[in-house]
C-alpha cells in the first residue's frame, strides 16, 4: 500500500512540475507587437528582429481534420546596435498557445522578445508563397517586483 501511495505522489508531483515549468505567455498593455516579412528587420530600442527563415510548416490546414493541430518553425537574428548575437529557432503553435519555452526569441535586460504568430495559416492542400509569411513578433517589458 505505501508503494502506490509514494507512486501517486511521485505522479502528482511529476505532472505538478512539468506543467509549472511551461508557462504561457500573454500580451498585456505594456507589450509591443510588431509584424515582419520574410527577410525584413523590426527594432526595439537597441534591438533588431530579423525573420530569417520558416523552417518548417506543419500547421494543419483549416479544411482538414486533423489528429494533431501541428506547429511552425521559424528562424529568427537578433542584433544588437547592427551587430549580430545570435539566430533562434522559435515555435509557433497553431492552437495559439505562447510558452516561454517554444516561444522566446531573446532575453534582454529590460524586456524579452516572442514570436508570437504567423501567418497565413495554411487553407487547404495549395503551399503558401514563402514571401506571404507574416511573423508576429512581441516586446514584452519585465515587470520589477
Amino acid at each position: 500500500m505505501k508503494s502506490y501511495l509514494v507512486a501517486a505522489i511521485f505522479c502528482l508531483t511529476s505532472i505538478y512540475c512539468t506543467l509549472n515549468a511551461q508557462s504561457q505567455v500573454v500580451k498585456d498593455s505594456l507589450s509591443v507587437a510588431k509584424i515582419i516579412g520574410l527577410n525584413q528587420k523590426v527594432s526595439y530600442g537597441d534591438y533588431d528582429v530579423k525573420f530569417k527563415k520558416v523552417i518548417t510548416d506543419s500547421r494543419c490546414p483549416k479544411s482538414v481534420m486533423c489528429v494533431r493541430a501541428g506547429e511552425a518553425d521559424v528562424l529568427v537574428s537578433i542584433y544588437k546596435r547592427g551587430k549580430f548575437i545570435e539566430d533562434r529557432k522559435i515555435r509557433i503553435d497553431a492552437s495559439g498557445f505562447v510558452m516561454e519555452t517554444t516561444n522566446l526569441a531573446f532575453n534582454a535586460e529590460d524586456f524579452k522578445i516572442y514570436g508570437f504568430g504567423l501567418t497565413p495559416y495554411p487553407e487547404g492542400v495549395n503551399e503558401i508563397i514563402i514571401e506571404d509569411y507574416r511573423l508576429e513578433v512581441v516586446f514584452k517589458l519585465k515587470r520589477s517586483e
